[in-house]
């Protein structure tokens, strides 16, 4: 042990000033990479908070139209035709709110903002939404304006064991086709 130490003091011996000037300067820019990556990791911990803080800002707002307009939930579990002809316009705004809302959370989902526990209630709250009449009729009207992984997405979780599933007993297959980018 004592050889190893003896032979890097005469190494050390050897090499001029600007080599321990550049050995110096490469802790120093080692150090600064560190913070560097610490503050990309708190960044990315933070924008993760951000977007949960939007999403769930943006549930609350569907929610609150619900609440304000009560006569739009009679209407959302029945057909386009049964629905009151005043209330119809409201329906599909509604209804479009939560599509769009969907869309967000699918989204937060494939960049991986989300956690796998979120993820699973979101899925089951979009699949219990997707088996009502009058949010099948809306989506099967604005489907094509979505894009096409959202809308293989959508159309997975119209089917009716989508709704009851638990996360294991699909396989997978919501997380390995969100995360493909």
């Amino acid at each position: 042990m004592s050889g190893r130490i003896a032979a890097l003091g005469e190494i050390a011996r050897a090499v001029g000033a600007p080599e321990h000037a550049n050995a110096g300067m490469l802790v120093v820019a080692l150090v600064g990479i560190g913070f560097t990556l610490t503050q990309l990791v708190l960044l990315r911990r933070q924008l993760k908070l951000d977007t949960l803080i939007k999403i769930i800002d943006s549930n609350r707002a569907i929610v609150s139209v619900g609440i304000d307009h009560p006569q739009i939930w009679p209407t959302i579990g029945a057909n386009e035709g049964d629905a009151i002809r005043g209330q119809a316009e409201a329906r599909r705004h509604y209804l479009q709110l939560w599509i769009n809302h969907m869309q967000l959370m699918w989204g937060a989902w494939r960049q991986g903002v989300v956690s796998r526990e979120e993820w699973n209630a979101y899925r089951l709250d979009m699949a219990d939404l997707l088996q009502l009449p009058a949010s099948r009729e809306h989506w099967d009207r604005v489907a094509r304006f979505y894009p096409r992984k959202f809308q293989r997405f959508i159309a997975r979780l119209r089917q009716p064991e989508s709704a009851t599933a638990r996360p294991e007993q699909k396989g997978g297959l919501f997380e390995a086709q969100s995360k493909k980018p």
